[in-house]
């Protein structure tokens, strides 16, 4: 289940037509399509009406979503819902994260433990499409190098959040996957899963990946505050982008987003995602600009 104020909801295990699975023997069932409101309790019963099994992904109205997945919780005890799994953060139970969203999945959370249904919380890692948004690395697949935004700490020393903090970034097919996996197959209750990337990278981490993914030799390179500031802002950043960003490596830096766990592999059956894997997905985007400039400096030289 996923809005802020209406949703559609598909259950695992609703009434439908039986259907063969892609490359499989045993029927499935076709999903029933429900609209439901996460303010509105009734709707969301409802909606669970039938399921065995049910996901409820995190809303994005910050400031209201403690409420609001209570509401999805209760709907849930009441519609006799066997199972349920909530997509949270990476260390969401620990009080002292930094980030934003920490302390709403960490109500949530408790909220979730005392609703009396079994449950499974999954803490995702930060997704690498942040890195596109946020990143240069159109930038710096066409220059080779890959700056970094970095910081100031208390007593004033600058701090390459991007050199030295670690991310286990995970892509959001790999999360659909462990959803998908624990919907059909349920277990795993009263567990708190980190799903993560097979390893965790800082930039220059990042800028191996981006070599493997290009093929054109990226290094990083750290710069000081002001110049990777003003070089958000030239790029047409938001300044709440760039307080984001910044937030983002600060947490890094820090060791909160250092976890790599194998639980996408154990719950799938398949290997995550690297980030280079990742970036090649992406190749032609990354390349776009490069290739373009490549060309005009063949046909200037004929």
């Amino acid at each position: 289940m996923r809005a802020t104020d209406r949703s559609r909801s598909a259950l695992h295990q609703p009434p439908g037509r039986r259907l063969p699975p892609p490359g499989g023997s045993q029927p499935w069932s076709r999903p029933r399509v429900r609209a439901a409101d996460f303010d509105d309790r009734e709707s969301l019963t409802r909606a669970f009406d039938g399921a065995e099994r049910a996901l409820v992904i995190s809303t994005d109205a910050l400031g209201r979503r403690v409420q609001q997945h209570g509401n999805a919780f209760d709907a849930a005890v009441r519609a006799g819902v066997g199972q349920l799994l909530y997509t949270s953060l990476a260390r969401a139970g620990e009080s002292g994260n930094p980030l934003v969203p920490a302390p709403e999945h960490r109500a949530t959370e408790r909220l979730l433990a005392r609703s009396g249904v079994p449950f499974t919380v999954l803490r995702n890692n930060i997704y690498p499409d942040v890195l596109l948004e946020l990143a240069s690395l159109r930038e710096a697949v066409k220059t080779g190098v890959l700056g970094s935004i970095s910081g100031t700490s208390g007593e004033g020393d600058i701090g390459y959040l991007g050199c030295i903090g670690y991310v286990g970034y995970v892509a959001r097919e790999d999360c659909a996957a462990v959803r998908a996996a624990l919907l059909a197959e349920g277990g795993h209750t009263g567990e708190y899963l980190d799903v993560t990337g097979p390893v965790a990278v800082n930039y220059a981490g990042i800028a191996d990946a981006l070599t493997q993914a290009t093929g054109r030799p990226v290094r990083f390179e750290a710069r000081p505050e002001p110049e990777s500031a003003a070089a958000y802002a030239a790029r047409g950043a938001e300044p709440e982008r760039i307080a984001m960003a910044a937030q983002l490596w600060a947490a890094a830096r820090e060791g909160w987003l250092d976890i790599a766990t194998h639980a996408v592999e154990r719950l799938t059956g398949r290997p995550a995602t690297t980030l280079a894997e990742f970036f090649a997905r992406h190749r032609e985007a990354l390349l776009g600009q490069v290739e373009s400039d490549d060309d005009v400096d063949r046909s200037g030289s004929a």
